[in-house]
């Protein structure tokens, strides 16, 4: 695409609003604010077709995470269309568009699809038995751990763990974290 060619300021507003709706379910950008703020009023009909057609562009460009010569590969395809072809404006400002929300939404799709819970935080100290049933417990320590649990989406943690581990348990933790460690290794160089 050619780097002199303007932006369109109203359809790069309109990307970044149907953007903001569809991937960051952002409730508040609804049809007719897309219509009436960011487009000036377009008739309900012309408005149709416009959204129809942009988020098919967008649909295309998230589902196969294009690159930037995938991008100029896929516009300048479109800007020679018979019927309903971009123009090279058009083409500027998805390439603009695509160039400053590209990881975002990646990052954001990715985020949505992960399951499950993940490890937000992770606190340890070592206490000392000063009192136990039986006195070969005494003075021995032990590490308490605290695991903050939440969802990928959450910043906050929604469950913490916390459990004591003696030497030998604590010996037994690190060699299973040490193969787990060697087989993430393995996955990763294959």
């Amino acid at each position: 695409m050619s780097e002199s060619v303007g932006i369109d300021k109203p359809l790069l507003a309109f990307l970044n609003g149907i953007s903001k709706r569809v991937y960051f379910s952002e409730r508040d950008i609804t049809d007719d604010f897309l219509r009436e703020e960011v487009l000036g009023g377009m008739a309900e009909d012309e408005y149709t077709a416009m959204l129809k057609r942009y988020t098919g562009i967008l649909n295309s460009l998230v589902s196969a995470d294009m690159d930037y010569t995938q991008l100029d590969a896929f516009l300048t395809s479109q800007m020679k269309k018979r019927q309903g072809a971009l123009t090279e404006q058009q083409a500027a400002t998805i390439t603009r568009f695509w160039k400053n929300q590209k990881s975002k939404i990646h990052q954001q799709l990715v985020s949505q699809s992960m399951w499950g819970h993940c490890l937000k935080g992770l606190s340890w100290r070592i206490d000392v038995k000063t009192k136990a049933r039986h006195i070969e417990q005494l003075n021995q320590p032990t590490a308490i751990m605290e695991m903050q649990l939440g969802t990928v989406s959450s910043e906050k943690a929604t469950e913490v763990l916390r459990f004591e581990l003696d030497d030998k348990k604590l010996s037994e933790m690190r060699a299973q974290v040490t193969d787990i460690e060697k087989a993430i290794e393995n996955y990763a160089h294959t």
